[in-house]
């Protein structure tokens, strides 16, 4: 899952108030316990600098850290949030779609139009006493109003959502889904942001599939991406394959990774849909043969594809790559690359989220591209060694171009890792020779970036923000880490403070 960051705009001015950033929580809500919250006073913050948001602080604010905005409980199955939420496109960012998801349970899309200070307690820094939302409006919610829309995604009781992110097309108003079951739901009416809409509620496109839903796959979704140029929906599977699915509902699929017979040969993440260059990006952390993860390039009709193995196989989930800014500027240029973190050898475990004995090594890998934008064949030709375990699984990379200072940075960390996990680089030169580490838990989330705003006038306004998961306490090199929690962390991107 990933936050999310309002406002859009990476060069608007930095505002205490209305910027905001959203955290779905992965954990069922209660009295005391929200699954979605939002935090602004965003820019505080005391290492390195003085945050621009920082206040005096009392006995119920820190005084330099984010307060909370509001907090939910969205009840309507006793669920989690458990993928990422997404912001409706208007002046204040006033609804948020997000999926409600618990066993036994169809999974929930819910759009929340938040009111600011529900849930906000005296404690500034303190989520614990959410808003609790247990009955649902049946038209659009009204910006401001702390009220929601509730929508069944389908009836099987096997179609909670794991991992599968609602896509939302803000020109057409429409969202794009999937389940645990392999069902992709087309939804309508989303923000209700037409005068054509009529203050609708979100309702299943009754012409997509059987009751609003297509069977793709036998398994578990990713968070499916829209193309604007051919209007195809791409979405890959646990099974490994990477689907595409036309707005009349014709199905076409290519094979990525091994994910009948292989631990960790399904796609776990939404592909990359490169609409400018004509490209799809998906990843597996097994290939057919199970020696090597896979990195595949294919074309939007999957007519041809090149598949670069990556590290060792079968030993963990692959999750997304992410190009570097030379890739935007010109894919064909010699610096263009795009970044990708596996295990490079030694002793490994059969299971990723075990820790092993420290002898494996992970590695952040660069490919490279010819002359037409296609990814060069064979092994990546750019190689960075990070260390030994434990923690092997990296989380989805993410890459900025902060135009203020003219870097390219690129973030990622290490999931299941008790040692220094999260880390950045400098690539705007090319690949990086070396990296910053810091230890955030047992490694993040997908991480978010926002603003190239001056770090003298802002201080603490050029940031990342991430869920950082705790560790258990009891854990060490020979057991198996649990997940006992989190945190919503903000880092600044140039020192990691």
């Amino acid at each position: 899952m990933f936050p999310a960051k309002f406002t859009f705009d990476v060069n608007a001015t930095p505002s205490c108030l209305s910027d905001f950033a959203v955290f779905p929580v992965n954990a069922t809500g209660s009295g005391a316990q929200p699954n979605i919250v939002a935090f602004n006073n965003l820019y505080s913050g005391s290492t390195g600098s003085t945050g621009k948001c920082n206040r005096t602080a009392t006995g119920n604010d820190a005084g330099n850290s984010a307060t909370v905005y509001w907090s939910y409980n969205v009840n309507k199955i006793a669920g989690a949030v458990t993928t990422s939420p997404s912001i409706s496109f208007d002046s204040v960012g006033g609804k948020v779609a997000f999926v409600e998801s618990a066993a036994g349970n169809p999974a929930h899309f819910h759009v929340l139009a938040w009111k600011a200070g529900d849930g906000k307690v005296a404690k500034l820094q303190s989520v614990a006493s959410p808003v609790q939302i247990t009955s649902f409006v049946t038209t659009n919610p009204v910006v401001g109003s702390g009220t929601a829309t509730d929508l069944a995604l389908g009836s099987a009781t096997t179609g909670t959502d794991t991992l599968s992110s609602p896509y939302i097309d803000y020109t057409d108003d429409v969202a794009y889904v999937g389940n645990d079951a392999g069902v992709l739901f087309r939804i309508l009416n989303v923000f209700c942001t037409s005068t054509a809409c009529g203050g609708a509620a979100p309702s299943l496109d009754m012409s997509w599939g059987t009751g609003g839903g297509l069977q793709v796959c036998t398994g578990k979704l990713t968070g499916p991406v829209l193309n604007f140029v051919n209007l195809n929906v791409y979405v890959g599977c646990s099974d490994g394959n990477l689907y595409s699915v036309s707005q009349s509902g014709a199905i076409t699929s290519m094979v990525v990774g091994d994910g009948t017979s292989k631990n960790f040969g399904g796609i776990v993440d939404p592909p990359i849909v490169d609409s400018v260059n004509g490209f799809i990006y998906a990843v597996s952390g097994s290939a057919s043969n199970g020696a090597n993860g896979v990195l595949v390039q294919a074309l939007p009709d999957f007519s041809s594809s090149v598949a670069v193995p990556i590290g060792e196989g079968n030993v963990c989930n692959l999750h997304s790559p992410t190009p570097n800014n030379a890739y935007f500027t010109n894919i064909t240029s010699a610096g263009a690359m795009m970044f990708i973190g596996g295990v490079s050898g030694g002793s490994v475990p059969n299971n990723c989220i075990a820790t092993s004995n420290g002898s494996g090594a992970v590695a952040l890998y660069g490919i490279t591209f010819t002359s037409t934008g296609v990814v060069t064949s064979g092994a990546p030709a750019k190689t960075l060694g990070l260390g030994g375990g434990p923690g092997y699984e990296f989380a989805p990379m993410t890459e900025f171009f902060n135009s203020t200072t003219g870097t390219d940075w690129l973030f990622y960390s290490a999931i299941q890792s008790g040692q220094t996990n999260f880390a950045s680089s400098n690539i705007t030169a090319g690949f990086p020779a070396a990296f910053t580490a810091v230890k955030e838990g047992i490694g993040t989330s997908g991480i978010i970036v926002d603003n190239n705003a001056s770090t003298a006038t802002f201080p603490q306004a050029a940031s990342i923000y991430f869920n950082a998961l705790h560790q258990n306490p009891a854990c060490n090199n020979n057991t198996v880490i649990a997940d006992t929690g989190g945190c919503a962390v903000k880092l600044t991107q140039a020192g990691l403070n």
